[in-house]
């Protein structure tokens, strides 16, 4: 073969492969996108079963379920705060996570158990009457521990997964997405249990016990998709940090201490009374299921129409300028509480509360979403276990001992009243307006609406290191939350939100598909 001819050969296979690196790195970028929309649609599907789980299993079914089991209010209240002291599980799971370094292990095998358990809690109405409740308060505990541990390498795994300059917008859309699906879940589980009620009067506790089962075997579903969710390998460790040194490190850090102390002050505030208000609808006001049930769905669509615009204001200004909106709205929410039981608010007191109750979704969306970031961002890279945990337990033990204290000093102040009244004499007949009235459940909801403020100053201290003046948040969501309120009021808007979660499946996907990986 001449010199010619090899040259020519050799230049012919150079063109050609500089003519097929394009399409090869083409077909990788589209392998790239194609598995991270995977595994976003993965993480969002894992989202519904647990949203579904937790609905059916919660909140007002879960109150439910104990009154209908003959629980006290002391026990009721150590029910509620169950899923706080567990929390504590988060220490040893801290280290099991950096020994192990395995978390989607870790997360499918404690979720596993634990959602076992929660089928077993289906089956307390068949213990004995005098345990029943003691059953399901200890079988949701193993639930709700392994939760724990659980949501500990869930958090750190997601933490790596998902870029930070995303996280705002993207756990907005999943989170509306799960919140959509609970406002339907809630109003048929409402409407199952009245029809068993109806149906079969004998044993209403059963509705409740089908119901558990369920949520369960949902939940087992949610375990076969974390299962199959690819995972982040963690970075390898130069050297074993104490366990030590690796729990109490985030409190050395002054400015994630400062939010600690917020977040902690917070959740005792709020979980002194937040329990209590499906009992105090049940057995003060004597609201049936439906009632209960139609008041949360309006929460959760208020919830759902403030997701989007606090998602986006968070991006675009900072968490704690959404914290300063939020938190003074939802404790002016529960200080109306205590005008529900006024006998002049008596004919409106329905409408006031699904005001009530619709402002509660607004603050509440934003107050999660702002909190949970903020707590991610001040979180070093690296170091987001340890630093999550350690918020997550403190926050959860102050969440706990509120609770525990309203049950047992329940009784205490249902023998108790406090008024506060104007009284006009001097005509024909003496008028007397009753402005307060603060009886049984009602000095819960007026003592944590001013421990709350306390909450307000710890938040000041924090320093977040960007955002812009509060007075332009305001005004944006003032906009945003205007736009979205009016979508909710036309058939476009309500169809939106039956169909949240499909559409954001589709757009989760097709919006992030160019830029992230796995």
């Amino acid at each position: 073969m001449t010199a010619a001819g090899s040259a020519d050969r050799d230049g012919a296979r150079s063109a050609l492969e500089s003519a097929e690196a394009p399409a090869v790195s083409n077909a990788t970028g589209a392998d790239h996108a194609e598995t991270s929309a995977r595994t976003f649609r993965l993480v969002l599907y894992d989202a519904l079963a647990s949203e579904a789980m937790g609905t059916l299993t919660a909140g007002v079914f879960l109150v439910g379920f104990a009154v209908e089991l003959g629980a006290s209010n002391s026990a009721i209240g150590l029910l509620a705060s169950v899923p706080f002291f567990v929390q504590l599980l988060q220490l040893p799971a801290v280290v099991v996570v950096e020994r192990v370094r395995a978390r989607r292990a870790i997360c499918v095998w404690t979720s596993g158990i634990g959602r076992g358990f929660l089928l077993a809690a289906a089956f307390a109405p068949l213990v004995a009457a005098s345990a029943g409740i003691g059953a399901l308060i200890a079988f949701l505990a193993v639930h709700q521990g392994m939760a724990a541990v659980s949501g500990c390498s869930w958090n750190s795994w997601m933490r790596d997964l998902v870029p930070e300059s995303e996280q705002g917008r993207f756990f907005g859309r999943r989170t509306a997405a799960a919140t959509a699906l609970a406002t339907v879940l809630v109003l048929l589980g409402g409407g199952f249990v009245e029809l068993w009620k109806v149906y079969i009067p004998a044993s209403p506790v059963i509705g409740y016990s089908l119901l558990f089962a369920l949520s369960a075997a949902i939940g087992l579903f949610g375990v076969y998709l974390l299962s199959i969710t690819p995972d982040r390998p963690m970075p390898p460790v130069v050297r074993h940090v104490h366990p030590l040194h690796l729990i109490w490190g985030p409190f050395r850090d002054a400015n994630f201490r400062r939010l600690v102390m917020f977040l902690a002050s917070w959740s005792f505030a709020v979980n002194l009374a937040a329990p209590f208000f499906a009992v105090y609808m049940l057995k003060t006001l004597g609201y049936p299921m439906t009632t209960i049930t139609a008041l949360t769905t309006a929460s959760q669509l208020s919830n759902l129409a403030a997701l989007g615009p606090w998602g986006r204001l968070i991006d675009r200004f900072s968490n704690k300028g959404v914290l300063a909106v939020c938190a003074p709205l939802f404790l002016g929410c529960m200080f109306a509480w205590t005008l529900t039981g006024l006998r002049w608010v008596e004919p409106v007191a329905v409408y006031a509360l699904f005001g009530i109750h619709i402002l509660m979704g607004i603050s509440t969306a934003g107050m999660a979403l702002a909190s949970g970031n903020l707590a991610m961002k001040l979180s070093p890279r690296g170091e987001a276990t340890a630093y999550l945990a350690a918020n997550s337990v403190v926050t959860s033990v102050c969440g706990a001992i509120a609770p525990v204290i309203g049950g047992l000093t329940a009784d205490f102040f249902a023998a108790h009243q406090l008024s506060f009244s104007f009284t006009w004499s001097g005509g024909p007949e003496e008028v007397t307006v009753q402005v307060l009235r603060f009886h049984g459940w009602t000095f819960f909801f007026v003592i944590a609406s001013f421990l709350g403020l306390y909450s307000l100053h710890r938040m000041a201290m924090i320093e977040e290191g960007s955002g812009e003046a509060d007075r332009l948040l305001v005004r944006e969501f003032l906009l945003e939350a205007r736009r979205s309120m009016h979508s909710l009021s036309t058939a476009a808007g309500l169809l939106r939100i039956a169909r949240a979660p499909f559409s954001f499946v589709r757009t989760a996907a097709s919006r992030e598909r160019p830029k992230k990986g796995c």
